[in-house]
Parts: structure tokens; sequence; C-alpha cells
């Protein structure tokens, strides 16, 4: 399934795997999972410090949890917060950087599903904090679309562009203001980000934020500059 790109009726709309398309809103999450997701930066692990082994005896381990040694079983294991077999993966020689056919490396996959220790361990092994996939997300576009907190704020350590743009223009920001994650828009404020940038339709962070109702989104942006 692919990202959805917004529109100015603030509705999210998805690629059918038939070429159909169907509308939907962006799900509100419970005071819980917000809670969770906005954890401060500070208060998140520290990726583990597994013993190095030798590419041989990774690979041994990686088939016993039930892993090939694939490109394709890297970036499942990625996608699923699977640390200690990203970890693995990596010291048998995997390239953190290999991608899938939308063109979404581990990083990415890992962001998106806001799993801060696979991000952790990827960063460290050197990946691409900057890759984009075909449809020109980043992970840290991708983090914020999700609301990961702790996830951005490792990317945003680990130096990624705070205002790369997807292909129809959003940034980082813009995704976070629409889906009305306050936690992550002061974070990439703080970051620097162009709390102006519009996407291709013209509009911008804090006019979608009005749009949706975010209200203390728009606090946020307004007290930055926001027009």
């Amino acid at each position: 399934m692919r990202r959805p790109v917004l529109l100015t009726s603030g509705w999210a709309v998805l690629v059918g795997l038939v070429g159909s398309f169907v509308f939907i809103a962006c799900p509100s999450r419970s005071p819980k999972e917000e809670k969770e997701r906005a954890t401060p930066a500070a208060q998140a692990p520290p990726p583990a410090l597994a013993p190095r082994v030798t590419p041989e005896e990774a690979r041994r381990r990686l088939q016993a949890m039930g892993f090939e040694f694939t490109e394709k079983a890297f970036l499942d294991a990625a996608q699923r917060g699977k640390a200690e077999a990203v970890e693995l993966f990596l010291q048998a020689g995997m390239s953190p950087d290999v991608a899938d056919a939308q063109g979404r490396t581990a990083l990415i996959l890992a962001a998106k599903g806001g799993y801060l220790l696979v991000v952790q361990k990827l960063i460290r092994a050197g990946a691409d904090v900057n890759a984009r996939d075909r449809d020109g997300g980043t992970a840290l576009i991708w983090a914020a679309w999700g609301g990961h907190m702790p996830v951005v704020a490792e990317l945003i350590r680990a130096k990624a562009d705070v205002n790369a743009r997807d292909n129809v223009g959003n940034t980082a920001l813009i995704w976070a203001a629409h889906n009305g994650r306050t936690d992550v828009v002061r974070a990439l404020i703080a970051a620097g980000a162009d709390v102006n940038a519009a996407n291709a339709e013209g509009k911008t962070a804090l006019q979608l934020a009005v749009q949706n109702g975010h209200t203390p989104v728009v606090q946020v942006l307004t007290a930055a500059g926001a027009r």
C-alpha cells in the first residue's frame, strides 16, 4: 500500500492494488497512544551493544531464528521491528541501504513503524538518513507522519534534512501538522523546519492544521511565526 497524498479537503487518498482510489480520513489515536508516542527522546533507550560475531556466525544465528540471508528478509525484519535480527544481518554483511521495489530502505520502514531501536542500529551502521522512497518520502517524513516522536528526535540528531520534500511537496512539518502531531511539530521547528513551506497545492502546515481542527498545532505554529 502506498503513502497517502494530501488533498485540500483534508482527506487522504490511497492507491489500490488495481488502480482504484479509496478515500479515508486520517485515523485518530487514544490518549494512551499519544502519550507513548510523545515520550521525550532523552528517555529513549540506547541501542543494545550486542557482541560482535563473525559473518558466518551471524548467518548461522539468523538461520536459527528463521531468517534467510536475503535483502527481502532483512527489510522484513526492519519493518517488523526485529532489532536483534537486524543487527545480525548487519554483522553478516548486509548493506543498511538496500531498498524494496518502492524504494523503501530498512531505515524508512523502521521509522514508519516507530521502531526506535532498529532505527538506532541502522544509523549506527551508516544508513543514509536522507534516502527517499519512490514517492519521495524520507525516514523523517514517515516518522513525522506517524507521530513517532522518539524516532523523529533520533533522526534529527543524525542530521536528517528537516526540510526535505516528498513528490507532492510535503515536508515532515506539513505532515505532522496535517495529522495533529503537536510534539513532533515542536521538535521540527526547533530543528529549523521552514514553518511557511507550502506543498504543490500551495498548502502550508498552518493552513492544514487549521483545516483539520488541530488547535494545539495551530498555536505552536503561530507562535513560531507561521502564516
